[in-house]
Order: structure tokens, then C-alpha cells, then sequence
């Protein structure tokens, strides 16, 4: 059992004993969602993704290019080993471990790179999904809606996924700054 799914497995157990005394004067109402595919399938979501994608791929290329000359290069000094004195090849490994070392640094910044872009991306989208939940919480009255993807949810029964409607409203423009209510959208100009 990983951490946070105990640690969510107690959260829940917590609230919902909490929650036992005043469940029985109203009624409690769970609902959850699948936020990783509500990423995975919102229109945003599948154009971070893109995105984030041909970053990734421009940075792979890049990787791959500096370690096909650093596998030449070792290729080489392998070669020329025994005919080069010993004061050379220890000048060569020595070139070849600063260029190893630099190898690794970019990996390593191209990999923090990723992390936050993806970081970026994600979070002005979690944001708008979790206004709409919060919608969706207070008209449907909902106590609590959970991410299935936290590891906390073993069995739900299907009626209570939120996660199309929650695509769904996203998609239609819901929560979008500057975007007008549904309500006032509708209403005939004076």
C-alpha cells in the first residue's frame, strides 16, 4: 500500500466519522472523479499534452544527438588506445568524463524543464476543473467528492463518476475566464 493511498484511506475514514453524527440528521452524498482522465480528455488537456509533447521530443533529439558523439568519441579513444601514449589517453578520458558530466547536467535540466512546463500547463487546467466540480458539488449537494486517481477509491458504483460531466462542462467552455455564465449567455440583449 503506497503512502498516499493510505494516507488518503485515512483522510476519508476521518471525514466520514466525523461526518457519522450529522449523516444521520442529513444525508451524506459522495461523488468522485477521474481527474488524469479528465487531462487526458478535455480539449486543453490533449493540447498541453501535444505540447508538452514536441518539447519533449526537440529535447529527446537533442539528448540523443550528444549521446551518439559521446559514444563515438569513446568508440574512437577505444581504438586509438594502444596507440597513443598514456599521457594522452588520460587527457582523453579525462575530456570525455567533463563531456559525461555536462551530458548529465543538461539530461537533468531538460528533465526540471519538462516538470515545470508540464507543472504550468496542468495547473491553470486542475484549476478550472476544480471550480467546476465545485459547481457541481453545491447544485447537486454533494459532501465530498474524491480523485479516483489518489488511490483512495477501491470500488464506487458508476452513478456516482462525475468525471464525464465534468469533461463535458469543461469542454463546453465552463469556468474559462471571460467566459459568460450559461445563464446570462442566454438572456436576450436590451
Amino acid at each position: 500500500m503506497n503512502k498516499m493511498s493510505r494516507t488518503s484511506r485515512i483522510l476519508v475514514a476521518a471525514v466520514l466519522l466525523l461526518v457519522g453524527s450529522r449523516a444521520l440528521a442529513e444525508e451524506m452524498k459522495l461523488g468522485y472523479v477521474d481527474m488524469q482522465r479528465a487531462l487526458n480528455e478535455t480539449e486543453d488537456g490533449r493540447k498541453a499534452k501535444a505540447n508538452l509533447k514536441k518539447v519533449f521530443d526537440q529535447k529527446q533529439k537533442e539528448l540523443d544527438e550528444q549521446q551518439d558523439e559521446l559514444k563515438k568519441a569513446v568508440e574512437d579513444l577505444d581504438k586509438k588506445r594502444t596507440l597513443l601514449p598514456a599521457d594522452k589517453v588520460r587527457e582523453k578520458e579525462a575530456e570525455l568524463q567533463t563531456r559525461m558530466q555536462k551530458f548529465q547536467q543538461t539530461y537533468l535540466r531538460h528533465q526540471q524543464d519538462l516538470q515545470a512546463k508540464e507543472q504550468e500547463a496542468m495547473s491553470k487546467i486542475v484549476e478550472r476543473m476544480n471550480k467546476i466540480l465545485g459547481k457541481i458539488a453545491l447544485s447537486e449537494n454533494f459532501t465530498m467528492i474524491l480523485d479516483k486517481g489518489q488511490g483512495g477509491i477501491v470500488f464506487a458504483k458508476p452513478h456516482l463518476d462525475l468525471t464525464n460531466d465534468l469533461i463535458r462542462r469543461y469542454n463546453s467552455g465552463e469556468g474559462a475566464e471571460g467566459a459568460a455564465p450559461a445563464a446570462a449567455a442566454k438572456k436576450p440583449p436590451k
